[in-house]
């Protein structure tokens, strides 16, 4: 649980003090990002990777090093006299940060029986909303009265009790160790380059546009290292990411299920504060404010869906839970000028709650779906599925949203709603397919 808060915690508390740490650096917002992308970068490229190699050398022992790498590296960011060392700090940080989350579900996984499952992940998904809905504010108040060092030194707080707490109540890893496993380090660089080469792509997308070569370049090298990972994976006795994993149609339906998940999810979260600060006028502590109705509402649902799912399965719960978030989305589209706020965070919420009602269940059908040996590299996929759903999100719809927005600057708050209104009939679309493949998931085959 301390993992799962820490993941979206350590996000929030670092964003809300990048114009701070911009000032004091004397570097321009954009330079001051990648204290954050570099972070999402290297833990994304290597949640997989750690994941697998869990499964052969003890979920517990890579779960507490992560904790202690991030306490240290987290003391040392906060101690940064200059932005290139922050950084440096901060990608070493993502090592630790990548070893937490590629193990969480798992280890919630084997060491309780499956009918407690859901229940468990679901708790998870709780403690995660409330990680991004305590970062932002806790942050502030502590930047407002004693600096942006303090952010980290909040983090250091969460990974130091996180490192106790799975010292002494995680059981010790079952010696299950494999004399013959060879670690399967051209895949790993394979798959690195792919991931931080089509994350930094997406990330880059708007600011830079399609035209520029390092777009260019970044989307060449992500399909050339993406088909030769494929084709070396699968002449490899231990691979990195084992794609077998695919061939189970619970699996892939739900691991694509949830991209378009996030994918949505992504979609309002980042125009609707556009959306209260550019056409209500609100300040932007109100409209931070505002924003806390999703995951508010997916911390209170969660933990009942994931432990309904224990009783029902999956299916109904993650179709029904895709089916509403479409239809939020579509509320959302057709609100006007005259909108009153309130139905806004309805919808919103509404969201937060659909969502809510998906992933825990489908994390929970991941998880049972793949041998016990394999469950850290299920974890890391399930992981790497949530940033790279995040990047796609945000680039997809800022991207849709200026091209439908075009340059007109008269009348901009009718322009707005008439732009984010396509944008979300969009992902409306996306959200009705996600609620079929997750219908049909157990076609074939029964859930576990």
């Amino acid at each position: 649980m301390i993992g799962a808060f820490m993941s979206m915690f350590d996000s929030g508390v670092v964003n809300v003090g990048l114009p701070v740490m911009a000032k004091q650096f004397g570097v321009t917002m954009n330079s001051v990002q990648w204290v954050t992308s570099i972070y999402l970068l290297i833990m994304s490229a290597l949640l997989p990777i750690l994941g697998t190699i869990a499964d052969h050398f003890g979920r517990r022992k890579i779960y507490n090093l992560g904790f202690f790498v991030i306490s240290i590296f987290t003391l040392f960011c906060g101690f940064s006299m200059n932005l290139p060392m922050l950084i440096i700090m901060r990608s070493l940080q993502a090592v630790g940060g990548a070893m937490v989350m590629a193990n969480g579900m798992a280890i919630v996984t084997e060491n309780y029986p499956p009918t407690e499952r859901g229940k468990n992940i679901g708790v998870l998904a709780m403690t995660m909303a409330i990680g991004s809905i305590a970062g932002p504010p806790l942050g502030g108040l502590a930047i407002g009265l004693w600096g942006w060092q303090t952010v980290f030194f909040l983090t250091f707080v969460v990974s130091i009790s996180g490192f106790a707490a799975s010292y002494f109540s995680i059981p010790r890893d079952k010696k299950t160790e494999n004399k013959h496993f060879e670690f399967d380090a051209l895949g790993s660089v394979l798959l690195v380059i792919a991931i931080i080469t089509f994350i930094y792509g997406f990330s880059n997308l708007n600011t830079m546009g399609l035209r520029n070569p390092l777009i260019y370049g970044s989307v060449l090298a992500f399909l050339i290292t993406s088909i030769s990972f494929i084709l070396y994976e699968r002449k490899v006795s231990y691979p990195v990411i084992d794609l077998n994993l695919f061939n189970n149609w619970i699996f892939t339906s739900s691991v694509i299920s949830s991209l378009i998940s996030f994918i949505t999810m992504y979609s309002p979260t980042v125009l609707i504060p556009f959306y209260y600060q550019r056409v209500l006028g609100f300040s932007t502590e109100k409209s931070g404010l505002y924003m806390m109705a999703f995951p508010i509402a997916m911390a209170v649902i969660s933990p009942f869906s994931g432990a309904l799912s224990d009783k029902i399965g999956a299916t109904i719960l993650t179709a029904s839970g895709l089916l509403i978030n479409g239809v939020a989305l579509i509320l959302l589209a057709n609100s006007t000028l005259h909108t009153p706020v309130y139905l806004i965070l309805v919808y919103l919420a509404l969201m937060g709650l659909s969502l809510g009602l998906f992933q825990s269940p489908n994390n929970s059908c991941i998880m049972g779906n793949v041998p016990k040996t394999k469950l850290g590299a299920a974890n890391g996929i399930t992981q790497l599925v949530k940033n790279l759903g995040m990047v796609i999100g945000i680039a997809f719809s800022v991207s849709l949203f200026s091209v439908f927005f075009g340059k007109t600057a008269n009348n901009y708050g009718a322009n707005f709603l008439e732009s984010t209104q396509k944008v979300y009939y969009i992902a409306a679309v996306l959200s009705f397919i996600g609620a079929l493949i997750s219908g049909i998931r157990n076609k074939n085959q029964k859930e576990e």
